[in-house]
């Protein structure tokens, strides 16, 4: 499907160079840069999707992120980040790049979210669409975040505003985190979360108060 897309990376180790080329190596034309300024001397061609390091000794991710996106604002970034490295993750929302993923690299979550996010683009340049693809880190606005948060618990406070703001209703809140309601639906299973929608209003005030009270977050309904 994405035989002609090309994938640029950036400042990547070796063994996550290798992890990208057998997750993606197959199905997409993968190009390699280990500098910021390799990098932005492809800022002119077809690139459908940025995979760079947060921080690394040759690059700093999100310095590439604001510098590319002032010239080429839809490309999505894809940000390899550490997986303690919350403050990274979260500054890179904000200066918006599409994804965040955690280190070490799953070929198999690569993939899958490389190719999610590939399809979203193609589907908004056919659209006209001029919104950047963004998953629930950085819609999610109501989230109070303590520190020291591991990733995945920041994921999980964006899973969970994202159910409470829609009311339960899987469909509309993967669709508000840019995901697929199957990869959804493993987030929930994986952490223990139930599964059916809960149209009621109920379900709204005690997941909000569950949510609150297991991981610390001071996680808003609307």
């Amino acid at each position: 499907m994405f035989s002609d897309a090309i994938i640029l990376v950036v400042g990547a180790e070796p063994s996550d160079r290798e992890t990208i080329l057998l997750a993606l190596g197959d199905q997409c034309h993968v190009v390699a840069a280990q500098s910021i300024e390799d990098a932005l001397a492809h800022v002119s061609d077809s690139v459908d999707l940025v995979v760079s390091e947060s921080k690394s000794s040759q690059v700093n991710g999100l310095e590439l992120l604001r510098r590319w996106k002032s010239c080429q604002p839809k490309t999505p970034f894809l940000i390899m980040v550490d997986e303690r490295d919350v403050s990274s993750a979260v500054e890179a929302m904000k200066q918006g790049a599409a994804d965040c993923i955690v280190k070490p690299l799953d070929a198999d979550e690569l993939r899958a979210t490389a190719m999610q996010l590939l399809t979203t683009n193609a589907s908004g340049a056919r659209s006209g669409s001029n919104q950047n693809p963004s998953n629930g880190l950085r819609r999610t606005s109501n989230i109070d975040i303590p520190p020291d948060t591991s990733l995945e618990d920041l994921e999980r406070a964006a899973v969970e505003q994202a159910l409470i703001q829609h009311r339960g209703n899987r469909t509309h809140a993967a669709r508000t985190l840019g995901i697929s309601v199957r990869t959804l639906q493993r987030k929930l299973k994986a952490w223990g979360m139930p599964l059916v929608s809960f149209p009621s209003s109920a379900f709204t005030n005690n997941f909000a108060m569950a949510a609150s009270t297991h991981h610390g977050f001071n996680v808003h309904a609307q």
